[in-house]
């Protein structure tokens, strides 16, 4: 953090130029003393010079001189700025790995500060060469980014040598009388500076400019309008940062209209856009477009009809209870969740009332997401990117999906539709819900842990795997089970889990003899290799025990049984043995465990119990 304060002395004369783009200012010089021989009250920078002793910012030789004359490195350069500006040069990361400067260079802390402050550059082979001369071109992009100084027209220069990638810094340093230039139309940029014309830069920066290391503070504000690069805040203007020009462009100015920001500001100057609620509704006909590039950390929308386009948001997405036909995210990345917010009070009884007229469609194009939270009633998910999880709050009874999502969470507790064409991973039923599953495509795993859920599906879905309480049945949970079973690969759990062919009985076929008959050998194992040798020698009618988390992939030729005893098996597990009949139990009553690969089983003639076991990957049943 800096204090910096600005001089209180008066400022030399003569004019130069500096800017920099890739470099970093330090001086180097070591002498206690605090007036020099060779600088006197006549030499054009005698104040300047002055100044900066006193303040104990440079010092001269040993030999009682401060040699004004001599030309000023990159490194020492650096040290002074940052010295200047009170930046802490000991609690600083490495700077994008300066190749010439290891972290025990004795510059290595002014450049890394003033690099974290985006003040200066290396060059693009990966250098910062502190030991060559800086240029005044240099010198007048540092203290232009130091100082946020700025020129109303970079275009007014009476200078004919300025170079286009150093000519807003030398602008902002002319307009603002930091710099006369070397005659009245050249300025020389990639001539060197002296140790006493950096004095004069700096003294004259400080006299007019505000150093950009104040500190930052939040802002929160109503967009009203705004132009290319600033906004107008309270009647006070600030500039906008490079990453969040995106933001601010002519072609959001309907979408910005009245919405509420925000902000970072870090001396006059936006530096980040925290949180955006967009309040301009677009219409049927016409959507309002929120594009940018730019990362945000949350946004709420609060209007109908609004695409959201390319952003990055590293919080929530926020759909709110004024969205009432449709919103989009096109392209972008939400690293949090999606939410959206129910309608409170009498809204919400009368929008149940009339759940088939307000319908909103929420579409996930080309994007990325984190969960989607759904609290509203009768909303419309349609995505063309497979969604990490959706999950579906108490008080729904209605929902539309259109796409892929790895996993489906029901909380509700009414009676619920759930209409669309989906192909889901894992469909999870946790409540008593009495569930119409209207829906087309696939649910690879249907699980039910409530045993008072009830379950119809329409004629258009197929499940690879349901599974069901211990205890219940399949007629049970799914009351049209006899018209649909041939939609359904495999039932496990309940009283008489099976796989292959489905039941027609509700889960009560009569099996065939129990595999294992009883329990024979036990393996007690805590890594995986000690699971290899057990795997070796165990055979039908032996128990496995794992006594801690063990990684690794496993295939069960000979119907042993497993104990997880409470442990992860970091891996995916095979079954198969074509040839046995019968009912197996993977694991004893009791035990429970988690799978966190695939269960893959190949025994189409045998009744699996997989009561107390997680499944986190697919279940395969071949």
């Amino acid at each position: 953090m800096s204090k910096w304060r600005k001089s209180k002395y008066s400022k030399a004369i003569t004019a130069m130029a500096l800017t920099a783009s890739t470099v970093v200012v330090v001086a180097p010089i070591a002498s206690e003393a605090s007036s020099f021989k060779d600088v006197h009250r006549t030499h054009p920078f005698y104040d300047d010079i002055k100044n900066l002793n006193d303040r104990g910012i440079i010092n001269g030789f040993q030999d009682g001189t401060f040699k004004p004359e001599q030309n000023l490195t990159r490194g020492q350069a650096a040290k002074i700025i940052a010295s200047v500006l009170e930046l802490d040069t000991l609690n600083v990361s490495n700077p994008n790995n300066f190749k010439d400067i290891p972290t025990t260079h004795q510059y290595f802390g002014a450049i890394a500060a003033l690099k974290q402050e985006g003040i200066i550059d290396g060059y693009e082979d990966g250098t910062f060469r502190q030991g060559d001369y800086i240029e005044r071109n240099h010198v007048a992009k540092i203290l232009a980014n130091a100082f946020h100084l700025k020129a109303s027209n970079i275009n007014s220069l009476p200078f004919t040598d300025v170079r286009a990638d150093y000519k807003e810094a030398i602008a902002a340093l002319y307009e603002n009388n930091v710099t006369t230039g070397k005659t009245a139309t050249l300025f020389d940029g990639s001539s060197n500076v002296t140790r006493g014309q950096m004095a004069a830069f700096i003294t004259r920066s400080e006299a007019v400019g505000h150093p950009i290391f104040q500190p930052s503070q939040s802002v929160t504000f109503k967009v009203e309008e705004y132009a290319a690069s600033e906004i107008t805040i309270n009647g006070k203007t600030y500039y906008f940062d490079d990453s969040v020009k995106s933001i601010f462009t002519t072609e959001n100015k309907t979408a910005l209209t009245g919405a509420e920001i925000t902000a970072t500001i870090k001396n006059g100057v936006i530096t980040k856009v925290n949180n955006v609620v967009l309040n301009k509704a677009g219409s049927a006909e016409k959507e309002v477009v929120f594009k940018t590039n730019a990362t945000l950390d949350s946004i709420t929308i609060n209007a109908d009809a609004v695409i959201v386009k390319n952003v990055s948001i590293t919080g929530n997405a926020i759909i709110s209870s004024n969205v009432k036909a449709k919103v989009a995210f096109d392209g972008a990345t939400i690293t949090g969740d999606i939410i959206a917010e129910a309608i409170d009070g009498a809204k919400a009884s009368l929008e149940n009332k009339n759940a088939s007229h307000t319908t909103p469609v929420l579409t996930i194009k080309n994007s990325q997401t984190g969960k989607v939270h759904v609290k509203r009633n009768n909303i419309s998910i349609m995505s063309n990117s497979v969604i990490p999880e959706i999950i579906i709050t108490a008080t729904i009874s209605a929902i539309n999906i259109e796409g892929a999502v790895k996993k489906v969470t029901i909380e509700s507790t009414a009676k619920l539709k759930m209409t669309g064409n989906v192909n889901f991973e894992r469909l999870l039923l946790s409540t008593a819900v009495e569930l119409a599953l209207n829906v087309g495509g696939v649910v690879n795993y249907l699980s039910v842990l409530n045993a008072d859920a009830r379950i119809t599906i329409g004629s258009g879905l197929l499940i690879n795997t349901l599974s069901i309480p211990a205890g219940s049945t399949v007629t049970k949970i799914m009351t049209n089970y006899a018209a649909v079973a041939s939609q359904i690969k495999a039932v496990i759990g309940g009283s008489s889990p099976s796989t292959g062919v489905p039941n027609n009985g509700g889960g009560n076929v009569a099996p065939d003899p129990v595999i294992p008959p009883e329990k024979v050998n036990e393996f007690n194992v805590k890594n995986a290799e000690e699971l290899k040798q057990a795997l070796k020698q165990a055979k039908a009618g032996d128990l496995i025990k794992l006594m801690a988390p063990v990684t690794i992939d496993i295939t069960l030729t000979d119907l042993v049984m497993f104990d997880l005893n409470g442990y992860t098996l970091n891996g995916n597990v095979t079954i198969t043995d074509p040839t046995a009949k019968g009912r197996y139990t993977f694991m004893p009553a009791g035990s429970t465990g988690t799978i966190s690969g695939d269960l893959i089983i190949d025994a189409p003639n045998v009744n699996i119990s997989l009561d107390g076991l997680t499944v986190e990957g697919h279940t395969v049943i071949e």
